[in-house]
């Protein structure tokens, strides 16, 4: 078995207030995004409970807190690509300007699709 390197990532609980209205997702758009986890990387796990954060919103440049389930993934070397495709698209589903990403330890912002 090849090794996989683990890739976690945080989605909002809800849409982006300032490119949307700040509502919760679908359950039709939670239901897409673990089908297709399950069927890139053959599996997921979903932390318990949310995570708490905080950032600055590079349009409006003021504070913005939210709550977000971590999802963690093990992929391999050749579907690190295929993550950052699927959380693009993911940006576009669950309406985020970005999701934040930690491969291995080392943090990435994958932006929407354009």
């Amino acid at each position: 078995m090849e090794s996989a390197i683990e890739c976690s990532f945080l989605i909002p609980i809800r849409r982006d207030a300032n490119l949307s209205d700040g509502e919760p997702h679908a359950k039709e758009a939670w239901n897409w995004f673990e089908a297709t986890l399950l069927a890139a990387f053959g599996g997921r796990t979903i932390a318990p409970g949310f995570y708490h954060g905080a950032y600055t919103d590079p349009d409006t440049h003021q504070p913005v807190a939210d709550e977000s389930v971590r999802f963690i993934v093990a992929a391999s070397e050749s579907d690190i690509a295929l993550l950052r495709t699927i959380l693009s698209i993911a940006c576009t589903v669950f309406q985020q300007k970005c999701i934040y990403l930690s491969i291995a330890g080392r943090v990435e912002f994958i932006g929407g699709e354009t």
